[in-house]
């Protein structure tokens, strides 16, 4: 089977660690020829385990949806593309990408089969952040053509699926949902290393982390406010880890409220494992999320979670709330007590520490490439 992905990021987030993952884990013996094609930014943090790496940048001029005519111009690009890596399987990691698969190959003579792979519920990304009428039909319009068009919609949750469905008339039959998974042995490993910027911390205040975009879709001031709620009562310090436009504003309420002292900002790592394991908490505060991997990638390290129970991932990577703390969105007073019922109730912590533990191992990555890799194989059968 030859297969290509394409995957058109700036970054190395959830996304990208789903595309380094699967390609780390597919049966070479199955999958003979293996395409990458992405900006070249991202192949320094791809293992190299495919054929070819083919450089997006002087081809697809966009990562996001902009207008008709420049849709128009990077489907005639992504045409191109599947043209020289003759796939019999293309897989377009995120949106933008499945819509670029989906749309080439239906100029094709003989088209690959297309695997769209959604990974977060694009609906809420829209309703908050997208303004104009026109605007928002654009993107509407683009995303339904694909979820409809396409062989296969992939997801990583139930609530991204049942998005898919019910805003985008995406075909139950042909919408899949497949978690995420995560190797724990290689988590194990890497959470060894050194974690720079961990030793600012206060010893003597439980030390929570995060790991995320800073961007505002993240909310992650909400953990700030709720520090500064409970500074009295169970002090507490943080690292964050990412970088993005938000950080400075976020370290201005950090001084604002005189927690600067007990935050501190480790920038965009591509290790984050050590910061995991050594903090006491994890916390995730995303206003929507399709999956939420960095909830995963803590749980494998020994960490406990407790997260915003927003649209849809937390809820299913923490299932319902049995491997973690959910607590309602966009409230830093519930936030503030969820972490204090934590850290205030130590044989608790170490409960959700073994079932975080075993929820990783459930949710392997093994079991995340076997199931890709036999999609793959269902789909040019038939």
């Amino acid at each position: 089977m030859r297969l290509l992905i394409l995957h058109q990021a700036g970054v190395f987030g959830g996304a990208e660690r789903t595309t380094h993952n699967l390609l780390s884990h597919l049966d070479r013996q199955v999958v003979s020829h293996l395409t990458l094609a992405a900006p070249v930014a991202l192949r320094a943090f791809m293992p190299a385990r495919f054929d070819d790496f083919i450089d997006t940048a002087g081809l697809i001029q966009h990562g996001w949806f902009h207008d008709i005519p420049s849709l128009r111009a990077d489907v005639r690009a992504t045409e191109a593309l599947l043209r020289q890596a003759r796939p019999d399987v293309v897989l377009g990691m995120m949106h933008y990408s499945a819509a670029l698969v989906t749309f080439a190959a239906r100029r094709l003579e003989k088209p690959p089969k297309v695997v769209g792979s959604f990974r977060g519920p694009i609906f809420e990304y829209i309703r908050r952040y997208e303004r104009g009428f026109s605007r928002r039909l654009f993107l509407h319009t683009a995303i339904t053509l694909t979820a409809r068009l396409a062989d296969c919609i992939l997801v990583p949750s139930q609530g991204t699926a049942r998005d898919t469905r019910w805003r985008f008339f995406g075909a139950a039959k042909r919408i899949q949902v497949i978690p995420n998974g995560i190797d724990g042995a290689a988590v194990r490993q890497a959470a060894e290393a050194p974690a720079p910027g961990m030793e600012q911390l206060p010893l003597d205040m439980p030390k929570l982390c995060v790991a995320a975009r800073l961007s505002a879709e993240k909310d992650i001031h909400l953990v700030i406010e709720a520090m500064d709620r409970i500074r009295d009562q169970y002090p507490c310090s943080l690292i964050i880890v990412g970088e993005g436009w938000e950080r400075e504003a976020l370290a201005s309420r950090a001084r604002d409220l005189r927690l600067a002292d007990r935050v501190v900002f480790a920038g965009y790592r591509e290790n984050v494992f050590p910061y995991l394991s050594r903090a006491d908490l994890y916390v995730h505060t995303c206003q929507f999320e399709g999956f939420g991997y960095a909830m995963l990638e803590a749980m494998a390290c020994g960490t406990p979670v407790i997260a915003t129970d927003c649209p849809h991932g937390p809820r299913e990577v923490l299932s319902g709330g049995r491997d973690g703390v959910l607590v309602s969105p966009g409230s830093a007073g519930a936030l503030a007590e969820g972490i204090t019922a934590i850290l205030g109730d130590p044989e608790r912590q170490q409960q959700l520490v073994e079932k975080g533990l075993r929820r990783a191992e459930e949710l392997s990555v093994r079991n995340m490439a076997d199931r890709y890799q036999s999609l793959f194989q269902t789909l040019v059968a038939n």
